[in-house]
């Protein structure tokens, strides 16, 4: 099995930070991280992404993007990517990660 996820998005804003969130409170006992492929680093969540978040009962208080970095893709089990293109560049950071996409 696996017990940390590492959840991957382009700048790291806008489909990441909901993705985590999500799963930080599916599965609690699991590690859960998130960076971008060309992350706006140091920048807060999204305005749009923020509002959902919100009328949803979360936030994503305490987000500031950073990058994706070849130790990370080391240190997960399992790199959660939200669009298809998103794998080849993850590849690209650690080829043997392909083994932990999904």
């Amino acid at each position: 099995m696996f017990d940390s996820i590492l959840v991957v998005c382009v700048g790291n804003i806008c489909r990441s930070p909901p993705a985590e969130r999500q799963l930080k409170q599916l599965l609690p006992h699991k590690k859960i991280d998130l960076a971008g492929l060309s992350a706006l680093v140091g920048t807060s969540a999204d305005s749009n992404a923020l509002n959902i978040a919100l009328r949803n009962g979360s936030s994503f208080e305490g987000h500031v993007a950073k990058q994706l970095t070849s130790e990370m893709c080391r240190s997960f089990d399992m790199i959660l990517v939200m669009e298809n293109t998103h794998i080849k560049a993850v590849c690209r950071f650690v080829p043997e990660a392909r083994a932990r996409q999904c």
